[in-house]
């Protein structure tokens, strides 16, 4: 019995040393610097006031111990990563990593919130390269809650276009919702209607492929309202509003005289992409063929013009490699170029697998592509006035 009690004694002291020495060292070893890196929209003096919160987060012991796992306290939700190094006993360094700001509302403040929906911020400041959210009602915004939309599935929509957008590396300026849900987002000079809510993986692929095509400077109205997956057919809609280039004078064209095309009127692209996951400016055999076949019968009213609208991009050259195994020095003899091209034609839209033959611009069939023809220099110039090098693609009056 009595070596039990001596047992008993000497584990009680044992433990009261314990709790004396951590009670010593939470009194001794206190926070008097704390050095933060990483942050860019928070100050250091918030993420050291929301991560010091009380006697004990202010030992440097203590809170080393707690983060050094990398959890992320409850009162710092803006923060995606944080290491808590002990620098001395008495100093710390506190690495983080900010949560990204997927969008934003004007409501007289700017209301931005993540990819999750969740508002991190309420601010009078505007920050660069982050979409507006327009045409969508919101009730009382609490800062760390989910966005309050008018309905959930909203909500949902704004965030699943958002992700698109972000995978198909797209920033866009504004995605607005009007009063029948139709959703409408603006890139760049360009007003990409999207109609309602389904088949958007589609449409933002779509997007994606034809906007390759464009330079930086093009402007007008994309009409995907009608793309399913199996329907992609696009209407362009150039703007009245696009700075007009001085044309080239060329040995030939089948555009036709010098004046410029009018600006209101409506092209229509060939779908470039089948489904959501389709590389930009891809296109089978088929959708080759018929935008070649289907051209010379529209190319008596619509005449090239110098403006930038619809310009084609090299960036988005075909995935689809070329069935020609000639030698360089052979196709050079010939007249004909061994680079896929795609061009803009007399009726606006957009040829895939065109390359130069004998002279003469022809689709993958051998058909003459109208409104495009070879110049002086030896360069392809399409109906929108593109100017691509045959050899290698590039678009040579590219802004």
């Amino acid at each position: 019995m009595r070596k039990k009690r001596k047992r008993r004694l000497t584990n009680l002291m044992i433990l009261l040393v314990a709790v004396l020495l951590i009670l010593a060292a939470l009194f001794l070893f206190r926070i008097k610097k704390v050095t933060v890196s990483g942050n860019t929209r928070h100050s250091a003096e918030k993420i050291e006031e929301d991560l010091i919160t009380d006697f004990l987060s202010g030992s440097t012991l203590y809170l080393w111990w707690t983060c050094k796992s990398g959890d992320i306290p409850d009162s710092m939700p803006y923060l995606e990563t944080m290491k808590v190094t002990m620098t001395s006993p008495f100093s710390i360094r506190v690495t983080v990593t900010e949560k990204d700001l997927a969008g934003y509302f004007d409501t007289g403040s700017y209301v931005y919130f993540d990819e999750d929906g969740v508002v991190l911020e309420i601010s009078d400041e505007l920050y660069d390269d982050i979409p507006i959210i327009t045409g969508a009602a919101l009730g009382e915004v609490t800062l760390y809650q989910k966005v309050p939309t008018e309905s959930s599935s909203q909500l949902r929509t704004i965030l699943s276009l958002l992700e698109l957008l972000d995978y198909q590396e797209l920033t866009a300026s504004e995605i607005r919702f009007a009063e029948d849900s139709e959703i409408t987002v603006y890139i760049g000079y360009i007003e990409a209607v999207l109609g309602q809510d389904e088949y958007l993986e589609e449409k933002i692929a779509n997007l994606k492929a034809i906007l390759d095509t464009m330079t930086a400077s093009t402007a007008g109205t994309l009409h995907l309202e009608n793309v399913t997956g199996k329907n992609e057919d696009i209407t362009f809609t150039p703007s009245d509003e696009v700075i007009v280039e001085t044309e080239t004078e060329t040995e030939s064209s089948d555009a036709g005289d010098d004046e410029t095309q009018a600006a209101t009127d409506t092209s229509t692209l060939s779908g470039a992409t089948t489904d959501g996951g389709a590389a930009a400016g891809t296109a089978d055999a088929g959708d080759t063929d018929s935008a070649g076949e289907n051209e010379d019968s529209g190319s008596g009213t619509d005449s090239a013009d110098g403006s930038d609208t619809g310009t084609a991009d090299s960036s988005g050259t075909d995935d689809g490699s070329s069935d020609s195994t000639a030698d360089e020095d052979t196709a050079a003899d010939d007249g004909e170029s061994t680079t896929d091209l795609m061009v803009f034609n007399s009726s606006g839209q957009l040829v895939y697998h065109v390359h130069v033959k004998n002279g003469v611009v022809v689709d993958s069939s051998g058909n003459e592509v109208p409104g495009c023809y070879v110049n002086e220099d030896g360069n392809v110039v399409d109906a929108y006035m593109n100017i691509i090098d045959p050899d290698t693609g590039d678009v040579l009056n590219i802004d």
